[in-house]
């Protein structure tokens, strides 16, 4: 390995061990930033050279002199102590060792280290040149998020797919990527996204209730870093399709019922938002009455289809069933009967169709199952074509259909559909090969109690579900949040590769964060560290760090936390992974 300048930092000193040594710093590294700093050092064993790469974690300065109760006394009135201050000073660094490799005559191969190299060993800065010939034999499999925190080299990453072949796990695992707004953590999942979506033989599904990746796919360019994700998947061959409420084909009673409720039909009938247990009445009468009828559910957008529901209502039993007082059912008959006699085209255009339209067949429309089937679907041939999807399920991209309900309800039957399909493919060998992303998700598993069978108690016990059963079929579950302490706890047991971005140094979210680094109190230092990016005088200065655990890297054999900063340009991202963006559309966010 070359020097070159200030290439040498310090020694291995004492005490060490064989993950974690202490570092004695040179004097002309004393001016540099070393927190951080990914190094390496050379040993022999077994007869065989390895070479051990890890990061400084955190330097302690020590001054014994200036410890001292008399020296203590003439410091604080002189400053100083000329032959003492300054030149009496060493500064010992933690480094935490994060892989090893022996060399081979093919190159170089994972190894561990298995004892403690003699102190006055060199440790040195790794520069590129290093990584690429530790990792030469990987190359194919390399991806780079951003840079090592505080090097110029880029962090080596692997994100391999969940099927079986060279380049393939083996096996699903989930991820998870947390941070407070600002901390870059929306970069970070569209790189890790484009990562994933490089392997042709993987499906890719996002949940998106907030839109922001709907709107990326759909050509649009959001946040500072702006990077072209529609450009690249064309590039990659792979485009994306975006389904939004009124894409879909919805296919059940009982969503049909809850409609009517929630997008407020019920109150063209004189039922007031505030007596929602009058409306749900009225929309059960209404769905058994067209039910019995042998209506079908995508034949209900017609006046006919209206006309009947009405009548549903007025019926004396059906009334009386509504509202309990004489009065009032009068009153909603007599309201209704105006409907049918005068009103009958403008119920229908601005109340009905809009919810029965979303039950009809078209030919842009998809079912809830087709999508499934678009994902981890085969051909007749029996070779899979998997899609990269996303369903967009933001207020914004819904406007005259959404409700918090029925955005619950589709990701609850999505879900369902998705585990049931693939639990199929167990006995065939044939993994479901799948990313699920979903977005915000403290807000779809939160975490502490919620209220007996409601739709968000049963949305979080179908993730809870999911991620339990589905890793040996094939299927990754994917979390984006804001915070860490709000996600339900026996999700994120499950997680197996996390990157925390700033913002999570307080209370539970800095407990769970600890516990997931193993308890590690440098690297936890380390994290405090982090600068708020906003923090910077100017956006081109804004850096973005992150720490990952679990098998992210090539440089992660040991399991401790790793930490990187994130490419803050689209154009680095681009070039290091050779990427080409297709047709950047420039699209206001």
């Amino acid at each position: 390995m070359t020097s070159g300048p200030n290439q040498d930092i310090g020694v291995i000193g004492s005490p060490s061990t064989n993950t974690e040594l202490t570092i004695d710093l040179l004097m002309e590294a004393t001016e540099e930033r070393i927190v951080g700093a990914l190094v390496a050092f050379d040993s022999t064993q077994n007869g065989k050279h390895i070479k051990s790469v890890g990061q400084i974690v955190g330097i302690e300065l020590k001054n014994r002199w200036h410890e001292d109760s008399v020296f203590r006394n003439l410091i604080k009135r002189t400053g100083e102590i000329p032959p003492i201050t300054n030149r009496q000073d060493t500064r010992i660094a933690d480094l935490v060792v994060g892989a090893t490799f022996k060399e081979e005559n093919q190159g170089y191969e994972p190894d561990v280290l298995g004892m403690v190299p003699s102190t006055g060993t060199r440790i040195v800065r790794v520069d590129q040149g290093v990584l690429d010939t530790l990792l030469e034999v990987y190359q194919k499999e390399i991806f780079y998020l951003g840079m090592a925190y505080a090097n110029d080299v880029r962090y080596p990453m692997w994100f391999k797919h969940f099927g079986s072949g060279p380049q393939g796990a083996g096996e699903a695992y989930h991820m998870g990527v947390f941070g407070k707004t600002g901390s870059g953590k929306s970069g970070l999942a569209k790189m890790l996204l484009l990562a994933y979506a490089r392997h042709p033989e993987m499906g890719i599904l996002i949940i998106d209730p907030q839109g922001e990746f709907s709107l990326e796919l759909s050509g649009s360019m959001v946040g500072q870093q702006r990077l072209p994700v529609k450009g690249v998947l064309d590039g990659l061959g792979r485009p994306a399709k975006v389904y939004r409420i009124q894409n879909l084909q919805l296919d059940e009673w009982n969503l049909f019922e809850e409609l009517l409720v929630a997008l407020r039909f019920t109150e063209h009938l004189g039922i007031p938002s505030t007596s929602a247990d009058n409306s749900r009445k009225a929309a059960e009468k209404i769905c058994g009455d067209l039910r019995k009828k042998k209506y079908r559910l995508d034949s209900l957008d017609s006046e006919d289809a209206l006309k009947q529901a009405l009548r549903a209502v007025i019926t004396p039993q059906n009334s009386a069933y509504i509202y309990a007082t004489r009065e009032r059912a009068n009153q909603l008959v007599s309201y209704v009967q105006d409907i049918l006699q005068n009103r009958l085209r403008e119920v229908y255009n601005s109340g009905w169709s809009p919810i029965a339209g979303l039950f009809g067949t078209a030919p842009e429309r998809r079912t809830l199952y087709g999508i499934v089937s678009d994902l981890i679907g085969a051909n007749p041939a029996g070779t899979r074509k998997p899609s990269i999807i996303a369903v967009d399920l933001s207020e914004q991209g819904n406007s005259k259909f959404w409700s918090e309900g029925l955005q619950r309800r589709l990701i609850d039957k999505l879900l369902n559909i998705l585990v049931t399909q693939s639990s199929g493919q167990l006995g065939t060998n044939d993994s479901a090969n799948t990313l699920v992303l979903l977005d915000e998700a403290a807000r779809l598993a939160p975490s502490g109690s919620l209220e007996r069978g409601s739709e968000a108690e049963r949305l979080r016990a179908t993730l809870r579900r999911a991620v339990r059963e589905t890793r040996k079929y094939g299927i990754g579950w994917f979390f984006v949040s804001q915070t860490l302490g709000g996600i339900d706890n026996d999700i994120l047991q499950q997680l197996r590769i996390l990157f925390f971005g700033f913002g999570l140094s307080l209370g539970d979210e800095f407990r769970k964060l600890r516990e997931f680094a193993g308890g590690d109190n440098r690297s936890m230092d380390l994290y405090r560290s982090f600068r708020d990016p906003h923090s910077a005088p100017r956006p081109d200065l804004r850096e973005f760090p992150f720490m990952a655990v679990g098998p992210a890297s090539p440089l992660a054999f040991s399991g401790r936390p790793l930490f990187f900063s994130a490419f803050s340009s689209s154009d680095e991202f681009l070039t290091a992974n050779q990427l080409l963006a297709v047709g950047q559309l420039q699209m206001s966010p």
